[in-house]
């Protein structure tokens, strides 16, 4: 779960660089697209045997979730539409609270 949400934070930092104009097109979206296969990488190991403590269909669709967010905005890059990709941003960071919810809660059941 670390490794999952090390994974959107560098997708939210990317978000926050490009809204503000001090990384590149290109580079942010290939860093966006290298956040969401990573996410589904360690997501699809994760959910081979979920932690007893937590629901493991619940986590499946927050991070399917994640990951659209994540697509989009790589898309929205590319299309450069500012006010819609500051939108995504905003349901990531939304989603990035959740995840860590469902971190903290495996964490406390150990």
């Amino acid at each position: 779960m670390d490794s999952i949400l090390s994974w959107i934070g560098t997708a939210g930092m990317t978000g926050e660089a490009w809204l503000r104009h001090t990384t590149p097109d290109k580079y942010s979206a290939q860093t966006l697209e290298l956040s969401s296969e990573t996410i589904l990488q360690i997501s699809t190991q994760l959910l081979k045997s979920p932690p007893s403590s937590v629901d493991s269909s619940a986590l499946d669709s927050t991070i399917t979730k994640t990951r659209k967010h994540i697509d989009q905005m790589a898309r929205l890059i590319r299309a450069k539409d500012s006010p819609a990709f500051a939108h995504q941003l905003d349901s990531l960071r939304a989603d990035q609270k959740i995840v860590k919810q469902l971190s903290d809660s495996i964490e406390a059941s150990q």
